[in-house]
């Protein structure tokens, strides 16, 4: 299945380009159980549920996940190295880090991630470096490989933390391979198929800078962004899904460890069923109609493009800004007939209303 005209085949990365063999190393590291366990991590979290309720693999109806997230940022690093012939450590030393940029999120990935952080003081910038450093209960099988290959774990960490990074910054700036596939990819929900380009496009643009065609390309997906966050991630939809997956699970804290941060979303769900009840409701996928009951606090974003700033110049954090609003969302009480409503399999429904002050 392709998911764009163009070729790129989000469901399945590896299949998008004539990238020869993997590199060992990424090979390995694919097949530990720290990294297959994101086959079952939602890319975006709640939301994934809600507007593909039941997937059959259409480019319209796909969940995507961070397991294939995180292979096309590694093809995206591995580009990047062959375009600037890095050396053999370099080269190795970006793969590893776009690949693993990501290993450490939780089930649901941000939708909970703020609940895990509150009652047990971990999040996914914490959670990656345990297991690249071997400190979790998944073992340390890509310590290992990382040592076996000759690169030091710790400054993978700090590669994917942005604290150092060699690599122009594709992994500290804005325009950064994370940003590109994972843009892209969150497009596919809402326009199927509709990017103008594939993030190899985009990466090259970013690399090249020799002509008014990457400027507009590079600067075309900056404005791609700004319509994720706005009609998906940062959507009344969203910001719904996530605060109530949060609300269900905290009900249920006392069934969770710190441990289960590391399982898979399947095994989450058995644990607290609330929250995938909640995510098949018609709460989690209508406005409708309801008294108003508790307001919800939370962040919007605007991305939008400096033009004063120079592309050619790589002054990437001057041109490509973004700036915060306050929203508010306005959302039904959450009693215990709420509660009881979604165990039973029955729905509600939420009265959304958004109000937005610029900071």
């Amino acid at each position: 299945m392709k998911s764009s005209a163009l070729g790129y085949d989000y469901s399945n990365p590896l299949k998008s380009r004539d990238v020869g063999k993997l590199d060992p190393l990424l090979a390995l590291l694919i097949q530990t159980a720290a990294f297959q366990r994101l086959k079952d991590v939602r890319f975006l979290g709640g939301i994934d549920y809600v507007l593909v309720p039941t997937p059959n693999g259409a480019p319209n109806n796909t969940r995507y996940n961070r397991f294939q997230h995180s292979i096309g940022v590694a093809l995206l690093a591995t580009k990047y190295a062959e375009a600037r012939e890095l050396p053999e450590n370099l080269r190795l030393l970006v793969a590893a880090a776009a690949l693993l940029h990501d290993i450490g999120h939780a089930p649901l990935s941000h939708s909970l991630e703020p609940l895990f952080e509150r009652a047990f003081g971990i999040n996914h910038h914490q959670a990656t470096t345990d297991i690249i450093l071997g400190r979790s209960g998944l073992g340390n099988s890509v310590w290992r490989l990382l040592i076996d290959y000759g690169l030091d774990p710790e400054e993978v960490v700090e590669v994917i933390s942005g604290r150092h990074d060699p690599f122009e910054d594709f992994f500290a700036g804005p325009i950064n391979f994370d940003t590109i596939e994972g843009i892209l990819r969150s497009r596919q929900y809402l326009k199927p198929g509709a990017n103008a380009f594939t993030p190899e496009t985009v990466l090259m643009a970013a690399i090249n800078r020799t002509s008014k065609v990457d400027a507009n390309i590079v600067d075309r997906f900056w404005s791609y962004k700004d319509d994720v966050y706005r009609f998906l991630i940062r959507s009344e939809r969203g910001v719904l899904a996530d605060h109530i997956c949060q609300h269900f699970a905290e009900r249920a804290i006392h069934r969770l460890s710190k441990a289960d941060y590391f399982s898979s979303e399947q095994s989450f769900f058995k644990k607290v069923p609330e929250v995938r009840r909640f995510l098949k409701s018609r709460v989690a996928r209508r406005a409708e109609t309801l008294p108003k009951g508790e307001s919800v606090a939370y962040k919007l974003r605007s991305f939008y493009v400096h033009s004063a700033s120079d592309f050619f110049s790589r002054e990437d954090c001057s041109r490509y800004r973004q700036a915060k609003f306050d929203g508010v969302l306005s959302i039904p009480s959450l009693d215990k007939k709420n509660l009881d409503d979604i165990e039973a399999g029955h729905s509600g429904g939420a009265n959304l209303r958004q109000s937005e002050k610029f900071l």
